[in-house]
């Protein structure tokens, strides 16, 4: 919306920290947020953003596939931790 229907990725912010963007898999393949997300972290001052590995990778922990596919879910999460 503050990009897309504003047109505007400037919202004023402020955060002298360093941060990582996880996008959820339902960002990605439903919403298709695209780079969105990143693009207003990019305009926050004082915010250093580091892309993280792999940002396209699956957590493992979306909806009900955590309950249902434990192991599964548990590898892929250790996989994204590693990229942090």
């Amino acid at each position: 919306f503050i990009v897309d229907v504003l047109g505007t990725v400037d919202v004023g912010a402020y955060f002298p920290h360093t941060v990582t963007y996880h996008a959820s898999c339902h960002s990605l393949r439903v919403a298709e947020v695209g780079d969105r997300p990143i693009r207003l972290l990019q305009a926050v001052r004082g915010l250093e953003y580091i892309p993280l590995e792999d940002m396209r990778q699956c957590c493992g922990f979306g909806g009900t596939f955590s309950v249902k596919n434990s192991d599964v879910s548990i590898a892929l999460g250790r996989d994204k931790a590693r990229h942090v």
